[in-house]
């Protein structure tokens, strides 16, 4: 069935008009048996038999040397050729255009192509009788004998001659047409398909955008928040400024071509992930001593899971800033990775915990965390997520989950 919601007298998409093989524009970018269909195909072909006609007319004339005959003959031989290729998809047009269930309405266009087969063959017998009859009337012999019934040959030619006048009805009068019109589910079927990939990849186009532009805020928010905390040890300590120098060109050097890589749509991995956090809180113990301690535990079979970039190292600085740096005395950082099963499946937990400061008011709502759950949004829809929690003997839990499936894919 065609879609309905596409009006008979509009051009069809390129990919549904009358299949590939379409060859003339003119009337098959428009829905098979429709009005503008019928109407520009009646003009072309009809066009054709006119010129076809004119020219059987004036081969007569010149025979019986009578000019004004020569227009008879030639008008009604036109009109015989019009009535040929146009009666057919005409009348089934009219069906196609009426709102009637298709299955009648397949059964009355069939009979229509029938139909019209019928009036062209009576319009032909009629211009050929036409045509005898003023070649009788200048002298000239009459039909042919017809053909005996017990002579074989005769019989066998005679049908031969039947099957090729058949196939030249059936084609002038829209014939070749029904494939097509019973086809046309399966193209407009095949053209949505094609949209809706199209729809997808354009979807994902921006996704990956949105990612790209969510991981350039990223990047520069860790400079900035390193070399901060640089800038603050050049008064007091700088022997110590001096060291935490060095290890942030070494952590730099390390990560941040992975970093750059992983902008856009790209994953890295779990291991690269976890590798990048441990650069930056030995960064983090330079610059505060024995007030940080570290405890990384990552399963091996987890390293080469696929891992989006930059939401870890958001966390571990939120832990170094919100949970750390407030609190006096030394603050664990525990970054551990596993593989916990519930309801909706297997899923990869992260967790970033610390024993600092703890929440405070509109913790949980900055630009980082924000970044990150607008990240996992682009990437996983509803299937991941991001939960800060208060722990019981203080500090923070900040815990990712996502789908162990996707996070494969």
């Amino acid at each position: 069935m065609r879609d309905t919601s596409h009006p008979l007298d509009r051009p069809l998409p390129p990919d549904v008009a009358a299949g590939e093989s379409a060859f003339i524009q003119f009337y098959q970018k428009y829905t098979v048996f429709s009005l503008p269909w019928a109407l520009r195909r009646t003009l072309i072909f009809g066009g054709i038999g006119a010129l076809a006609g004119l020219s059987f007319g004036v081969s007569h004339g010149l025979m019986v040397k009578d000019t004004w005959e020569a227009v008879t003959v030639g008008t009604v031989a036109g009109l015989a050729n019009l009535v040929l290729v146009g009666a057919g998809p005409m009348l089934a047009a009219l069906f196609r255009h009426a709102d009637w269930p298709r299955r009648v309405q397949s059964v009355l266009i069939v009979a229509s192509v029938i139909c019209g087969m019928i009036l062209g063959a009576l319009a032909d017998d009629y211009a050929t009788q036409f045509h005898d009859r003023a070649m009788v009337a200048h002298g000239y012999d009459g039909p042919s004998p017809g053909y005996a019934l017990e002579d074989a040959p005769a019989v066998v030619r005679r049908g031969l001659e039947v099957s090729r006048i058949l196939l030249i009805l059936f084609i002038a009068s829209g014939g070749l047409a029904l494939p097509a019109y019973f086809s046309e589910s399966k193209r407009w079927a095949e053209h949505w398909r094609r949209v809706e990939i199209e729809k997808m990849s354009q979807q994902k186009a921006e996704a990956d955008l949105r990612l790209t532009v969510l991981q350039a805020q990223v990047e520069p928010h860790f400079l900035f928040n390193t070399l901060a905390s640089v800038r603050s040890l050049v008064t007091t300590d700088p022997q110590r400024a001096s060291q935490t120098i060095d290890a942030l060109a070494q952590h730099l050097r390390a990560t941040l071509p992975k970093l750059r890589a992983a902008t856009g749509a790209a994953q890295s991995t779990l291991g690269e992930q976890f590798a990048i956090c441990a650069s930056y809180l030995e960064l983090m113990q330079v610059r505060l001593g024995e007030r940080l301690r570290v405890d990384i535990r990552l399963p091996p079979e987890l390293r080469d899971l696929p891992f989006p970039p930059f939401l870890l190292i958001s966390l571990v600085e939120n832990a170094i800033k919100h949970g750390v740096e407030p609190k006096p005395g030394v603050t664990h950082v525990v970054l551990t990775a596993r593989v916990v099963e519930d309801a909706a499946g297997k899923q990869l937990e992260v967790q970033v915990e610390d024993d600092g400061a703890g929440l405070k008011l509109g913790m949980g709502e900055g630009t980082g965390l924000a970044n990150i759950r607008a990240q996992l949004l682009t990437r996983f829809a509803s299937a991941a997520s991001l939960e800060l929690e208060e722990r019981g003997a203080g500090g923070v839990l900040a815990r990712l989950v996502l789908p162990l499936e996707l996070a494969r894919a």
